[in-house]
């Protein structure tokens, strides 16, 4: 192969090129002079102690070495040329172009790359940079011969009308565990979760963890249907395991899923030869071009530069609670849409991936990879052991018993009449159905393999079309299709024309669209949105946190349907806008409306109203915080209290709404007054003057010294009085956050917790069921209904007299 090299930086130009020893067709050697050259330089002499140095000009003399072996072919320069700075001197017809080395030496020719001399500008190591092989990193190639390989894998899969197909293992197509109860219940038939575990494979690591979890069995579930899926996937993809467990254990993984290595070869790549702590990268085994490789993972955040080539798949949680045993390695996720809890099973741990000493990172890292490595090789052995001693599994079907137990006595103690013998002896039986925690009921791969198959074939439509009239060995960059590009545009076609608001499903503080969540759901075509608006078409919510302020807002907009998370699970899961109907929460009465006229006054749904004025500062201030909080959902607005607390129960209806910061409504126009102008209209027909206790005389309707207005005791006027008042206690209730109270106050002072932060007053007394708590007012609203009853019979005397 022909290479061309320069004169180098270190020379003292300008030069001039006094004789050429080799010329065209003549061989050399590494190290053999070919060229000499001179040069001026500067001199000082003279002794500077008598003052007597000076600068001399003098001429100096060269050779320039041969840096590779082989035969020129063509020189740059000629004798006699004054050359001013460094330029291409001298093609060689190499013997050897040392494009494939491992560790360091030529795998052709067997030479020391990284020799060197004073005169070495560049090792011989940087004409094989690429790393293609899958097992092992010391096997490098140069560019050049990265690009011819690639090109004729293309040429070979285009033949084939294949596709590759880059597979993770760890909750994609598989789920470990190390939980030593597994084993057991796996020689127990009598244990209710007998079956589920029959099929799960397992096996020990000569070089796995050390300490506690060292020699420990690790057990293997595959994703139902993954033989057969990946039998079909075969016939269009050519296929590779990506993983971030180590070599040992992926090796271990392919033996289970690919027994014959029909399916995947030797084509498996590990961390150990990943080159990256915390991501994975295509370049690693397609350098060159990614335009026929598709990844399937659970994960997208790991995969920060090919997620046009990733379908991101639901992870597969079979060992519950358990996770990513090698997660570890990999950045705490924060991209799962958690699943609805199952009632008889506790849910996941609060990030949706494994145990708290699985997930999190390594905080201090010491620099270095290899450090880091071992920082991260030392946590994962610390979840492990977590999981040898704390056995979670166990404990979760040992709390499920007692619960079927605990059932079963309940329900013998509700009136399950026992059945007595001719001899008579009880004959109720005291065996109960044990439940299992295990399921296997995932359907992942069904969809998976639809939407694979439909990616081929939209891949080899397009490229059909270009090469109609070329034959195949044209194969150009032009004439292949981007695989990304077709995956991206069929997954944006799924939730077009949604526009959706997320609520409680991204930590506060995050930007929703650059949540891992949100930019999902954006891959998919929705339209994330981050307030609630007549335009939004879903409120996607958590199950855990139903009433939320933007579900309140969104109850009283109709065209809204209010979901929750597993309507957008599983849509993007089946690729395919799912119908919400099933998905649809339940909303309270109390969020369905704002305006208290509305319920009557005997309903048990009517709200008790206390109004807490914030002032305009802490109005303006939270407004502040929620633009500075930007997209942020509110996952967080009750952070550090449950579902059913007393702030929570304060917020359950809406008496501010959003609205209110735009000057569009107010805090008292839903409060059901009785009519002021009929009220006037009385004043100014009685001007009957009332005895005071102290024999002082006022006019009916003047005010009393308080400001306040008092009609004659038991009159229908005071009867009306009295009604507005006690409707109307939250205005003269009013109470500034800060202001002092000998007493003290019960009110929270507002809090900046996610969508809640815009909320200016809160409703307190009702937790939600309709009843009332007992607040101060409570006594006076008892009875309302007998006094407007007194009210209305003696209206009515007085029309008919």
């Amino acid at each position: 192969m022909a290479k061309t090299f320069k004169l180098g930086q270190r020379l003292r130009y300008p030069i001039t090129i006094s004789k050429i020893f080799k010329n065209a067709g003549d061989g050399v050697v590494k190290k053999q002079p070919i060229l000499q050259y001179t040069f001026k330089f500067e001199r000082k002499v003279g002794d500077p102690a008598l003052d007597e140095e000076r600068t001399i000009i003098e001429n100096g003399v060269a050779d320039w070495d041969s840096p590779t072996e082989g035969k020129i072919k063509k020189w740059h320069v000629q004798e006699g040329d004054i050359i001013d700075k460094d330029q291409n001197l001298v093609v060689v017809e190499e013997t050897c172009s040392h494009e494939i080395q491992y560790a360091g030496l030529c795998a052709l020719c067997g030479k020391d790359m990284k020799e060197q001399d004073w005169s070495t500008e560049a090792l011989d190591t940087e004409r094989a940079t690429v790393s293609m092989v899958h097992d092992n990193v010391a096997l490098t190639v140069s560019r050049e011969q990265a690009e011819r390989a690639e090109m004729q894998l293309q040429r070979r899969l285009l033949k084939d009308k294949k596709l590759s197909l880059v597979v993770d293992l760890d909750q994609t197509i598989i789920h470990a565990c190390i939980e030593p109860t597994i084993g057991e219940w796996q020689q127990d038939p009598a244990n209710p979760n007998y079956e589920s575990v029959k099929d799960v494979r397992s096996f020990q690591l000569d070089d796995g963890p050390r300490g506690l979890a060292s020699g420990c069995w690790y057990y293997i579930k595959m994703r139902p249907g993954l033989s057969k899926f990946l039998e079909k996937m075969a016939e269009k993809f050519e296929l590779h395991i990506y993983t971030m467990g180590t070599r040992a254990y992926a090796l271990n993984i392919a033996k289970i899923v690919d027994p014959t290595q029909k399916l995947f070869g030797n084509r498996v790549i590990s961390r150990d030869e990943n080159g990256s702590m915390t991501a994975k990268s295509l370049q690693r085994l397609f350098p060159v071009s990614t335009n026929m490789v598709v990844v399937i993972d659970d994960r997208a955040d790991v995969w920060p530069h090919n997620r046009p080539n990733l379908i991101k798949v639901t992870p597969y949680d079979f060992f519950k609670g358990i996770g990513d045993i090698n997660s570890s390695f990999l950045p705490k996720r924060e991209d799962i849409i958690a699943a609805t809890p199952v009632s008889n099973s506790k849910p996941p741990t609060p990030n949706g991936n494994a145990s708290p000493a699985t997930s999190e990172n390594v905080v201090a890292k010491p620099d270095g990879e290899d450090a880091i490595l071992q920082l991260q090789a030392e946590e994962q052995e610390r979840a492990l052991e977590k999981q040898l001693k704390d056995r979670p599994l166990l404990h979760l079907q040992e709390e499920l018993d007692r619960e079927d137990e605990q059932a079963e006595k309940q329900s013998l103690k509700e009136g399950d009449s026992e059945e007595i013998d001719t001899n008579g002896h009880s004959e109720t039986p005291t065996h109960h159905h044990r439940h299992n925690i295990l399921r296997d009921d995932d359907e992942e791969l069904i969809f998976l393999e639809k939407h694979l198959t439909e990616l081929h074939r939209s891949f080899y439509e397009q490229y059909d079309a270009r090469v109609a009239t070329r034959k195949l060995e044209d194969v150009t960059s032009g004439l292949v299709p981007d695989v990304g590009l077709t995956l991206n545009y069929l997954k944006s076609q799924v939730l077009r024309g949604t526009r959706i608001v997320l609520s409680g499903l991204v930590p506060l503080g995050v930007d929703v669209r650059k949540s891992e969540i949100g930019m999902h759901a954006q891959d998919f075509g929705a339209e994330i949105r981050t307030r609630v608006s007549p335009d939004v078409t879903h409120l996607v919510i958590s199950s855990s946190r139903p009433r939320t302020q933007k579900v309140r807002q969104a109850a009283r907009i109709p065209s809204i349907k209010i979901v929750n998370q597993n309507w957008l699970a599983d849509s993007l899961a089946q690729w395919r806008k799912l119908d919400a109907t099933p998905y649809l929460i339940e909303i309270h009465p109390s969020d369905r409306t704002t305006d208290a006229a509305q319920v009557p006054a005997n309903s048990p749904t009517r709200p008790r109203i206390t109004i807490v004025q914030t002032g305009h500062r802490d109005l303006e201030q939270a407004q502040n915080d929620e633009a500075e909080a930007g997209d942020a959902d509110d996952s967080a607005e009750d952070e550090g209290t449950s579902v059913g607390d007393d702030d929570d129960d304060m917020d359950k209806f809406d008496v501010m709404p959003r609205d209110l910061e735009d000057g569009e409504g107010s805090p008292v126009d839903g409060i059901n007054q009785t009519g002021w102008d009929d009220v006037d209209k009385e004043l100014e027909d009685r001007d009957t003057d009332t005895e005071e206790p102290n024999n002082k005389k006022r006019k009916l309707g003047t005010a009393d010294d308080d400001g306040s207005f008092e009609g004659a005791p038991g009159s229908v006027l005071s009867k009306k009085q009295r009604i507005a008042r006690a409707r109307t206690t939250a205005l003269r209730n009013v109470k500034n956050v800060g202001d002092d109270d000998a007493e003290g106050s019960g009110l929270p002072t507002p809090m900046g917790t996610g969508d809640e932060d815009d909320v200016g007053i809160q409703a307190i007394g009702d937790d939600g069921d309709g009843v009332s708590n007992g607040t101060e007012e409570d006594a006076g609203d008892e009875d309302f209904a007998d006094l407007e009853a007194e009210l209305e019979a003696e209206l009515e005397a007085e029309g008919q007299g």
